[in-house]
């Protein structure tokens, strides 16, 4: 099990820059690169969600020969297992929604299929690894119920999120990752009160569901203007830890994009902000750095009030650094702590809390005996949850280093950033390219 390459940096910013260089550009980058830097930036390339997007852009420009015939086919082969593995997991989607409704909870499907098609015009180019539920924090129980019944086990909690794994414990193989899993995963989100011990309950989202169709059967979803503030949210939720994937910022571009001339839409979006305190910086953050990776241009009544409501840090951290952080090579880098600063610093929100070691535990844990498992294959799952558990802690303190390097250099630019408070304000503007 592979947890870790470094990509090429010219196969990466290939990658990113079709999405809005011209054609004539991207088979000249394509054409300077070899097979063995593509096989290097494989395992990135199936992190950052990024590979079947890639190959998608590729067949609609025509300019599939400028890659490596091995390149291509495995991509082609990619896509032919994930195919596969979306019916089977669309199959499972329609068996929990119908148990979901025939309990009578009240939720609503998040992310993954709920995203096509203004984020992904096909759900097969995606790489899902769970299914997402909002739910009425009142229904927790009856949903651990539905789920148990379902062969799903809870194995982690928290005041926001419980999450429930069932089928194989076994590791997919880096070969196997596209095809059908045994393995299921499912997420349940909701509600909590500011004051934890008042406990879970009722999203006002729920109130505004609307119903999508697939595959001839109807699924409650948020409605567009609530799905539009949830990715944006979820991207800052990332931007504030180790990893974030570019194909997400890549889905939000495409979603604004889609209804970039809704003038009715943006007024209702900046309404529905005003509930969540993090999302005109979530917005803001989210549009400056998907617009700087991928291109396009930007509704006017969007960027009045968030993009042009950054602050000069938090512009001078997605210049400097926010394609850095999204472009690296898993799992990550520890330079959203410098973020995490600024937010806390203007009152954006809390400091999150590091985790406990039981929690990190819990994290960290690849391997979930299943109650049949015999000695054997216990004591080989206990010996990849070490080897991941060392991994995870070489990364932390490697990653740490270095974040306290950047740390000097991050204090360097605030101070020639920052005027004194009796002068004029100076522009957030870097200059900054895309690659």
């Amino acid at each position: 099990m592979k947890w870790r390459a470094r990509a090429d940096k010219r196969v990466v910013e290939a990658v990113i820059g079709i999405f809005c260089d011209p054609r004539e550009k991207s088979v000249q980058r394509l054409a300077e690169l070899s097979h063995r830097s593509w096989v290097r930036s494989y395992y990135w390339l199936d992190a950052s969600g990024m590979a079947l997007y890639f190959l998608d852009r590729l067949k609609s420009l025509g300019i599939e020969g400028a890659l490596p015939a091995p390149t291509l086919a495995r991509l082609e082969q990619n896509l032919a297992d994930n195919r596969m593995r979306s019916a089977a997991m669309f199959a499972e989607f329609c068996l929990l929604n119908q148990a979901f409704q025939a309990a009578g909870v009240r939720y609503a499907n998040e992310k993954g299929f709920s995203l096509t098609p203004e984020s992904c015009s096909d759900p097969t180019l995606r790489y899902q690894l769970d299914f997402d539920f909002l739910v009425d924090g009142r229904d927790l129980n009856l949903c651990r119920e539905v789920l148990e019944r379902s062969g799903y086990a809870l194995t982690m909690a928290t005041y926001r999120e419980w999450q429930f794994e069932a089928g194989s414990s076994e590791l997919a193989r880096i070969e196997d990752l596209y095809k059908p899993r045994q393995r299921r995963s499912v997420e349940l989100h909701f509600m909590c009160s500011d004051d934890e011990a008042h406990g879970p309950k009722r999203d006002e989202r729920l109130d505004r569901l609307v119903s999508r169709i697939w595959g001839g059967r109807s699924f409650p979803v948020l409605s567009p203007v609530d799905q539009f503030v949830d990715q944006s949210l979820h991207l800052l939720r990332h931007l504030r830890s180790p990893s974030t994937r570019p194909s997400w910022l890549l889905e939000y571009k495409r979603h604004m994009t889609a209804r970039c001339d809704e003038w009715q839409f943006w007024d209702e979006v900046r309404q529905q902000s005003q509930a969540y305190r993090d999302a005109p910086l979530a917005i803001g953050l989210a549009t400056l750095l998907s617009t700087q990776l991928f291109g396009d241009r930007v509704p006017s009544q969007l960027k009045e009030w968030t993009l042009d409501r950054l602050s000069s840090p938090i512009r001078l951290w997605a210049d400097r650094y926010g394609q850095r952080a999204v472009l690296a090579d898993g799992p990550g880098t520890k330079l959203h702590k410098l973020l995490e600063g600024e937010i806390v610093r203007e009152g954006h929100s809390l400091r999150k809390k590091r985790p406990s070691f039981s929690e990190f535990y819990r994290a960290t844990q690849v391997c979930r005996p299943a109650p049949n498992d015999g000695l054997f294959k216990r004591l080989g799952q206990r010996y990849y949850q070490v080897r991941f558990i060392l991994f995870r802690v070489r990364f932390h303190f490697v990653e740490e280093i270095s974040y306290w390097v950047e740390n000097v250099r991050w204090k360097h630019l605030l101070s020639n950033l920052i005027p004194p408070a009796n002068a004029a304000p100076v522009s957030a503007e870097t200059g900054l390219h895309r690659p």
